[in-house]
């Protein structure tokens, strides 16, 4: 299978964000399924599907896909599942 232009998967990949943010569930979760045809980068698209699983409820797999990735994005994404603040940023 050829992969899409890069543009066409950034939007491809952004829809899915976007689905899962609006209850689209099996959208989001296809996009999700398509994503190692979609994102070349394992580290982006690692990051990508840990979002994906968080918004469909699966922070416990969103965690373990995210085991030993020390970036700045992984560490947002285990402060969303674990409730904690950003530093320097008020609590809502």
């Amino acid at each position: 299978m050829t992969r899409p232009p890069r543009d066409t998967c950034r939007l491809i990949a952004e829809a899915g964000l976007a689905a899962v943010n609006h209850g689209l569930y099996r959208e989001a979760e296809s996009i999700r399924a398509a994503l190692p045809w979609l994102v070349g980068d394992s580290g982006v698209r690692r990051i990508l599907e840990a979002s994906l699983l968080v918004g469909l409820g699966q922070p416990e797999a969103a965690m373990a896909l995210l085991e030993g990735d020390a970036s700045a994005e992984a560490a947002v994404l285990r402060r969303l599942v674990h409730g904690e603040a950003m530093p320097d940023m008020p609590r809502v």
